[in-house]
């Protein structure tokens, strides 16, 4: 039954009246109603469903030892902004997820009140003008976010706090501002402020310890602090049950681990293997040239394949496809922010002059491969800090039907045009191989597993060139046009 004052209170707050709960104290008081009234629904929705009575009554006790000081000053108790930011959250975000997790069983009568629900009233709107209520409150009074979510406001101590839960909605709304640097301090203060005793309501309500640390992961993201993202997501890594989806967590926490790799790579502190299996030797198969005039191999990786022949381009060769592409060279740049690639490329046809043919022809020799119909001969130019970030050459392609398409590249040939006095490695963060680039030689590897899917232990990055110039030659060897196909055999 609602009580007179509550009625008194809710007069002119007409159904069909558009209302900002976080701007007035009087309808921050009327969602105290709307509040209670929910929390009576659940009462109902606790006794009829005994397969879920400790999940609603522990969420039940966690929200009424809230409510106990709003029943006889509703106004006074919203006029502190360390309950009405948690009560426009709680009514925003707690609740729908609540309901979500009742309407599983909609179609039992008991629960239909529950189910029906109505919280449409409660906006995106009142969160964030609650949560910027806040925030202009903390800087403008120089609050700590610390002694806030304990209840302490301009020294002195209220009898109010805020959430973990609370804390990690501020941090998002801070992230989505922008402001990472806020945002990650209100992280770690959701971390303090986690009590396992409501451990069972915060993982149905997706603002569990895991959901935090990947929250903070993302945000140090956003504030170039690599290293402490890949903590944090190593730790929500560490916090997550079965049923917690920290996918992105694992994700970042991979594609960190290679940058740190890469690093290591680029400043030539990985080491080459030293597995008795992997050595440098003369290779003189697969062709009548190679009987002729063995290359020598260095075999970096046998699965997947990465080796090293040396000596395959002239001085001559390296000079004539330099000059070929210098009128042709164009820009390439990523993203401004993420800056991907940092280099000039021009494209050359197999067939552009004799020189470039022959040395085609080797290609072919050394791979083994037909290379008819391949793409272009790709001619790059780095200065300096230029670089080509981790990525891989093949793209997989959705059905296993000919002709593939010419992004799913089997292997890669990187001709080596010139040495570079300082940097410009090409790294391997998979595999944690760093190779210096030798002028005249030739690297080559395999994107594809022997099941013919893009391996993305392949994963591979041009390092920036931190003195002197990179010039390299990239032939793409896609399963298009039959080239995965050896050449034939001779008899």
């Amino acid at each position: 039954m609602i009580s007179p004052y509550w009625l008194l209170l809710c007069l002119g707050l007409g159904a069909g009246e558009e209302q900002h709960y976080a701007t007035s104290t009087r309808h921050l008081a009327f969602l105290l109603q709307v509040e209670d009234e929910l929390l009576a629904t659940v009462r109902q929705y606790a006794v009829e469903l005994q397969q879920k009575v400790d999940t609603m009554r522990a969420l039940q006790a966690e929200w009424m030892a809230r409510r106990v000081e709003a029943r006889a000053d509703p106004v006074s108790y919203v006029a502190n902004p360390l309950r009405s930011l948690p009560l426009i959250r709680r009514m925003h975000v707690d609740a729908r997820k609540w309901l979500d997790f009742a309407r599983l069983e909609v179609g039992q009568e008991p629960l239909q009140q529950l189910a029906d629900f109505d919280l449409s009233g409660i906006s995106p709107m009142d969160f964030k003008e609650a949560a910027d209520g806040l925030l202009r409150i903390q800087e403008i009074y120089d609050l700590d976010e610390r002694d806030m979510a304990r209840g302490k406001l301009r020294h002195k101590h209220y009898n109010s706090r805020l959430s973990s839960a609370d804390c990690l909605a501020l941090g998002v709304h801070l992230e989505d501002l922008q402001k990472g640097r806020l945002s990650g301090k209100w992280l770690e203060v959701a971390l303090e402020q986690y009590e396992d005793k409501w451990e069972p309501i915060h993982r149905l309500l997706q603002v569990g310890r895991s959901q935090i640390w990947q929250q903070l992961g993302l945000t140090l993201i956003s504030t170039h602090d690599l290293q402490g993202s890949h903590a944090a997501f190593t730790k929500a890594l560490e916090e997550a049950s079965e049923s917690e989806d920290v996918e992105i967590a694992r994700h970042l926490a991979e594609n960190l681990g290679y940058h740190f790799v890469h690093q290591r790579n680029c400043q030539g502190r990985s080491r080459l293997p030293v597995q008795s299996s992997l050595r440098c030797h003369y290779s003189a198969e697969g062709s009548a040239f190679l009987r002729l005039a063995p290359l020598r191999m260095e075999l970096l990786s046998r699965d997947p394949l990465v080796a090293v022949y040396h000596e395959v381009v002239s001085a001559a060769e390296q000079r004539h496809l330099m000059l070929l592409s210098e009128s042709q060279l164009q820009r390439q740049r990523g993203h401004q922010y993420d800056k991907i690639r940092t280099f000039a490329s021009a494209s050359v046809a197999a067939n552009a002059t004799p020189t470039v043919e022959q040395l085609h022809r080797r290609l072919e020799d050394i791979t083994g491969l037909d290379l008819a119909e391949s793409e272009p001969l790709r001619i790059l130019n780095y200065g300096i800090g230029g670089q080509y970030y981790i990525h891989v050459d093949c793209e997989q392609p959705q059905t296993h039907v000919e002709p593939y398409p010419k992004e799913y590249r089997l292997a890669t040939v990187l001709l080596y045009l010139s040495d570079v006095r300082l940097g410009g490695f090409t790294s391997f963060p998979a595999l944690g191989l760093g190779i210096r680039p030798n002028r005249g030689s030739a690297l080559v590897w395999h994107n594809a597993n022997n099941a013919g899917n893009c391996d993305y232990r392949a994963l591979h990055a041009a390092c920036p060139v931190l003195l002197g110039t990179r010039w390299v030659a990239s032939k793409w060897i896609s399963g298009s046009g039959g080239q995965w196909r050896r050449k034939p055999c001779r008899k």
